[in-house]
């Protein structure tokens, strides 16, 4: 389980509304009905490293790696910020530049698909 998250979604986080969409919009589903389970957890991707075992280029966790900052303030929009607060204590969700609901994450990323 990861105890430390990024205090603010970076530039390139799937999570935020204010930049344009890049995933394939069945990932982004995916990522998006993550936040509507309080088991559930992202890691930033900036806080990852390369597996160089790996032939696929996968990233994996280390100590230094954080929970995403985009991820906790969707999981905040759907469950409350009572549902986040045990698992993220401090933690200022970005209201601001992260989609609403998980609803509007995937119609954005549905639209920039089509």
């Amino acid at each position: 389980m990861i105890v430390s998250f990024v205090k603010k979604p970076c530039i390139h986080c799937p999570f935020r509304s204010d930049v344009k969409p890049f995933l394939r919009a069945e990932r982004a589903t995916d990522l998006a009905y993550l936040a509507q389970n309080p088991y559930s957890s992202f890691v930033c991707h900036k806080t990852t490293v390369s597996d160089d075992q790996s032939e696929e280029g996968e990233m994996m966790c280390v100590d230094t790696t954080k929970e995403c900052a985009g991820f906790i303030t969707l999981k905040a929009q759907e469950l409350g910020e009572e549902g986040v607060a045990e698992c993220a204590e401090g933690f200022k969700p970005a209201y601001d530049i992260v989609y609403g609901c998980v609803d509007d994450m995937i119609y954005a990323y549905e639209e920039e698909n089509v």
